[in-house]
């Protein structure tokens, strides 16, 4: 009979984190840093009011994750990212909580 238990070897290609926004202004460092080219990539806003702006270079908003529209939560595939930055839309309260996840075959 076999066993199967954790996998130990080799690199783990998958990315898990929720991040708290509590700011206006795009943090200095990033939020989140992903150390793999990514295949796909979510975000997802948890909370059922307000808005949530991301950046993948800390200076020019990207899109915005608005828990009242569909793009509450945004899927990108074939996207490398490794870098995000999150900021509170002008008008939203927070805290508000992005939950991460990213993932690769390599």
């Amino acid at each position: 009979m076999s066993t199967y238990g954790p996998i130990i070897n080799g690199k783990d290609f998958n990315f898990f984190t929720k991040v708290e926004v509590n700011n206006a202004t795009f943090n200095t460092n990033c939020d989140v840093i992903i150390t793999f080219p990514t295949q796909g990539i979510l975000f997802l806003i948890e909370e059922n009011a307000d808005a949530v702006e991301y950046s993948f270079n800390g200076n020019t908003v990207h899109g915005e994750l608005d828990a009242a529209l569909p793009s509450k939560g945004l899927i990108f595939d074939n996207r490398v990212v490794s870098k995000i930055w999150f900021r509170l839309r002008s008008g939203s309260v927070g805290p508000l909580t992005v939950r991460v996840d990213a993932w690769s075959t390599r």
